[in-house]
């Protein structure tokens, strides 16, 4: 079975990556900067994927719930930017950052709000726990009934070859989801980088991105140890003033990486030796923008355009989720997924409750209607109390009502309104009830007097919208 999820703030496609290794269709993506974005599109547009480029605060979700055409949304995954909790930013001090992007958590609690998803994830680095508003957020889920669960984590555990603390939240209508434990077997910067060919003889555009020095520069390098040295092996004639205060700390620069141990963290100052262990074990050079996309766990074959200025290629290399690290959350969740869609697992009571938490409130059908309605001078309700049922629009004055149904949910003879492949039985009882609901609803409604105009989902199509115009009038007129 597919599961779609959506990638809020997607940078240049690591979530997506993973989330498309674990087996979910990513049908929506958003992301503002306009190199990440250009990354996105150049690795996934071929899979389909709407990716929105604009700020997150100006996307309706009515544009997302459009691409959804009415299907669930089994998961929404983010992980909104993360600069203001960042150790780095913060000096190794408690106190965040003002940085106006810390409130964007809120944008991401915004989309759970309106888009009801079935299972919600989000990754950030592990300053953020400390943060109010995610705090709130979390208990903001919990009381939406999603069961937040987090977990600050080491992602070298999980197969990526560096050291990196994130944390990890995860929840679900179904209940609590175990946050998976990492294998403990690393993988090192031998495993990742140590077969690539040679910069000067490789063909691959991304393995010749990295910078060039001045000869000062280029010496200090020379006389750093390989496999592992940094500054302070350096002469004392090398040591820059700023360096030689005790208590300066970013011990990292200038500092090679290890072959059999994993990366130092990967940030965006990753093609800069001057910004952290970023030097090559053995040859005198920084780590390429291939090498560093390669300890982030990219594939080798992603691109990344080479047009794009150096810094802005190490920035969101840097910024990206890993891939690896993102494919084994997403597999526990499409798991934890499956024990509904897949399983009896859960009584027919357990299953109803949580099939009620999904929106069947103003989906892109019922809203495509009532604008045609309005356009057509026409004025309705939404609610009454002379009659018992919840019909989607109603004509009081007239004694009439409109129901606009899903094709799946009302088990509609047509090709939306085919069952899943898999927990069959489940599926056909809860249709089969939501048809003698119906039935139910439209006798009570006629015995009191009330008419009625079913619209069904797959009705609802440009190509189909004079025929539905001249249904409308005719019933109200």
């Amino acid at each position: 079975m597919n599961y779609n999820a959506i990638d809020l703030f997607s940078g240049c496609g690591g979530m997506t990556e993973g989330l498309i290794a674990a087996g979910f269709h990513v049908i929506a993506a958003i992301e503002n900067d306009k190199y990440a974005a250009q990354t996105y599109r150049a690795n996934h547009e071929h899979h389909g994927v709407v990716l929105f480029e604009e700020d997150i605060s100006l996307v309706k979700v009515t544009k997302i719930k459009k691409i959804l055409n009415g299907e669930p949304l089994h998961l929404l995954a983010g992980c909104p930017p993360c600069q203001g909790f960042s150790s780095l930013r913060r000096r190794n001090k408690k106190r965040l950052q003002r940085d106006s992007r810390n409130s964007l958590i809120l944008e991401y609690l915004r989309f759970v709000q309106e888009l009801a998803p079935f299972a919600i994830m989000l990754e950030n680095v592990s300053g953020i726990e400390n943060y109010s508003l995610f705090k709130f957020v979390f208990s903001s889920l919990a009381k939406l009934g999603y069961f937040p669960e987090y977990k600050i984590v080491d992602i070298a555990s999980y197969g990526v070859p560096q050291r990196r603390k994130r944390l990890v939240m995860m929840g679900s209508l179904f209940g609590k989801i175990e946050i998976p434990e990492g294998n403990k077997q690393l993988c090192t910067v031998r495993d990742c980088i140590g077969q690539l060919e040679n910069v000067k003889i490789t063909t691959d555009l991304v393995h010749k991105l990295y910078p060039q020095h001045s000869e000062s520069v280029m010496k200090k390098i020379h006389l750093i140890p390989h496999n592992g040295g940094s500054r302070k092996d350096l002469p004392e004639e090398f040591t820059l003033e700023c360096h030689k205060n005790k208590k300066v700390g970013f011990t990292d620069v200038y500092g090679r990486l290890k072959w059999d141990d994993v990366s130092s963290t990967i940030t965006g100052g990753c093609l800069n030796p001057s910004k952290g262990r970023f030097l090559h074990p053995e040859e005198d050079r920084c780590i390429t923008a291939r090498e560093a996309a390669l300890l982030q766990t990219f594939r080798q074959d992603y691109k990344f355009p080479n047009k794009i200025p150096i810094s802005n290629i190490a920035l969101m290399i840097g910024n990206a989720l890993p891939p690896v690290f993102c494919k084994v959350q997403g597999l526990c969740i499409r798991n934890n997924l499956d024990m509904i869609f897949k399983s009896n697992i859960y009584d027919n009571y357990k299953c109803s409750d949580i099939i009620r938490k999904v929106k069947n409130k103003n989906t892109i059908p019922e809203l495509t209607v009532k604008k045609l309605l309005t356009q057509m001078g026409y004025r309705y309700r939404l609610q009454t109390k002379q009659i018992v049922c919840k019909p989607d629009i109603i004509f009081p004055s007239k004694r009439k009502v409109i129901f606009v149904n899903d094709c799946f949910w009302h088990g509609h003879e047509c090709t939306k309104g085919h069952l899943p492949k898999t927990n069959k039985e489940f599926w056909r009882r809860k249709i089969i009830r939501n048809k003698e609901r119906d039935k139910k609803n439209y006798l009570e409604l006629r015995n009191n007097g009330w008419s009625y105009l079913v619209i069904w989902q797959c009705d609802i199509k440009i190509s189909k919208m004079d025929v539905l115009k001249r249904r409308l009038i005719q019933y109200l007129s």
